[in-house]
């Protein structure tokens, strides 16, 4: 505890209840003001704040209610609050438990809305947004990344709008590539960037990649490239397969033993000093990542180049199936709460803010963030080259390897379709952590004994830790019986829909 708060346990707790209670006041006091808002959003990103003020400000001049006290027409009013996402979270399954007062239009975080659909679907605190989306087109290919979705779902029910995108790209150091000689338009697979990596990986002096090995946040990224992922869409726990086992001994190779090409950056200054001394040479990067780089770490400013994910192979050299040359990292979602008592407004609102095209031209050149609105990619902010950020092409003329400015939206808008769905249940936390201690398992083995045996033992424990999380889920009646009921429903649309076009 006196890592986390010097001043012992007590103070600590005392500190959160104030925290909480002054969150809860807050809204209250809103609440009972005679002004009090018509609606009340609370977001957790301090770079959202000033677009979203922006937008709110419009928003309440556009549109009108009438007045519950005096019957007349006025224009809105929303209000937004920014709260820490610990407290937001906590203050929000609490009250949701309880009936006490809460925001109407929430944003939430990657991996939460596990938290609040563990009981019946009926039972969970936000409004199912499903049909909502399916009548104003959200739920049309043609008009939003639909591999988006899963985040907010739970058993074939949506309850949040995608906020973004985050493809993720490899970033690097083109100056240093350069002096290498690294050509970096032939790192096509893995198996091509690890081969270079070994050429130039010099211990505790320069590696290939920075990748945690105490987090999940780069193991995740590659299973799900390779096409897999924790759960199923029904919430079924789906880790424990061969391709799974076979990330994993690739990540155990790369992360430990002589041969390993990458070594843990950290955080905050301990990353931007390992790429400023060129520690490591390339960065896992999603799209919110490159605009932190700008604002962080201005010294790199043009020294810095994006790139695809190199893909999975077979022994051939062509992709295996089901794989993508990006993953994802990261994301929100608007969701409305069942407390919310002029929901058809909030649905308003929210989809002015998340979809109205004219605003988000705007807030990417201010975040860099990829939304999955495609309307909005063809506005010039997502077509203008950035400043910061090169690639590496050849030279149709001369075959020469030259580095140019890159339009930011344009890279990571042409990984937009192939960025891979994120299935998040009320075990996903369950299941990573379990996913981890694989790797361990496997990472001590191959430190003690090589390769030999480390297979069997990943698929072995693999398997025992999905059953562990089986059984948790096994325990959540109303979770499975939920799932099997969507699965099936599922099952028999695609029957009758087969069954038409046999017809």
């Amino acid at each position: 505890m006196r890592n986390i708060y010097p001043f012992g346990k007590a103070p600590f707790v005392i500190l959160i209840i104030a925290i909480v209670s002054g969150v809860v006041f807050g809204w209250m006091r809103l609440r009972e003001n005679d002004s009090r808002p018509d609606l009340i959003l609370a977001i957790q990103a301090e770079i959202h704040v000033k677009p979203y003020q922006k937008a709110i400000a419009q928003f309440n001049k556009e549109n009108f209610v009438i007045d519950e006290k005096t019957g007349e027409r006025r224009n809105a009013r929303v209000v937004l609050q920014r709260v820490q996402k610990e407290v937001l979270m906590s203050r929000l399954q609490s009250a949701m438990q309880t009936g006490c007062d809460v925001p109407d239009v929430v944003e939430i975080l990657e991996g939460t809305i596990g938290y609040f659909t563990r009981g019946p679907l009926e039972n969970v605190g936000f409004v199912d947004l499903t049909e909502r989306l399916r009548e104003d087109g959200l739920l049309d290919p043609k008009n939003m990344v639909q591999t988006r979705y899963p985040l907010w779902s739970s058993r074939e029910h949506i309850f949040a709008i995608p906020h973004d995108v985050h493809p993720t790209c490899l970033c690097y150091r083109v100056d240093l590539i350069q002096e290498l000689g690294i050509d970096v338009t032939k790192l096509k697979t893995w198996d091509d960037f690890v081969k270079e990596g070994q050429r130039i990986t010099i211990p505790q002096k320069r590696y290939m990649i920075d990748m945690a090995d105490d987090s999940m946040i780069a193991l995740i990224i590659l299973i799900s490239q390779r096409g897999f992922d924790l759960f199923d869409a029904f919430g079924n726990v789906a880790f424990d397969k061969p391709e799974v086992a076979e990330v994993i001994a690739w990540f155990v190779h790369q992360t430990s033993g002589k041969t390993r090409i990458s070594f843990p950056a950290g955080d905050g200054q301990n990353f931007y000093q390992a790429m400023n001394e060129g520690l490591d040479l390339f960065f896992l990067t999603p799209d919110w990542r490159t605009a932190q780089f700008q604002l962080d770490n201005p010294r790199q400013k043009g020294n810095l180049a994006l790139m695809p994910l190199p893909y999975w192979a077979d022994e051939n050299g062509d992709p295996l199936p089901g794989s993508y040359r990006t993953g994802t990292w990261g994301g929100s979602g608007l969701a409305i709460t069942k407390h919310c008592k002029n929901q058809d407004l909030a649905w308003k609102f929210a989809k002015y803010l998340y979809t109205k095209v004219e605003d988000l031209g705007e807030r990417f050149a201010l975040t860099n963030i990829l939304p999955p609105i495609r309307a909005s990619w063809e506005l010039p902010e997502f077509k203008q080259k950035s400043e910061f950020y090169k690639h590496m092409f050849h030279d149709e003329a001369t075959g020469e390897l030259k580095a140019d400015f890159v339009s930011i939206g344009e890279i990571y808008g042409s990984q937009a379709d192939f960025t891979p769905p994120r299935y998040v249940t009320a075990y996903t936390t369950q299941a990573e952590t379990q996913l981890l201690n694989v790797y361990y398992a496997a990472r001590d083995h191959y430190v003690k004994h090589g390769d030999e045996g480390m297979m069997e033992l990943i698929n072995k424990k693999l398997k025992e830790n999905a059953d562990y999380v089986r059984s948790l889920v096994a325990r959540n009646v109303f979770l499975t019986r939920d799932a099997e009921k969507a699965a099936a429903a599922k099952a028999n649309a695609e029957a009758g829909t087969k069954s038409e076009q046999e017809q």
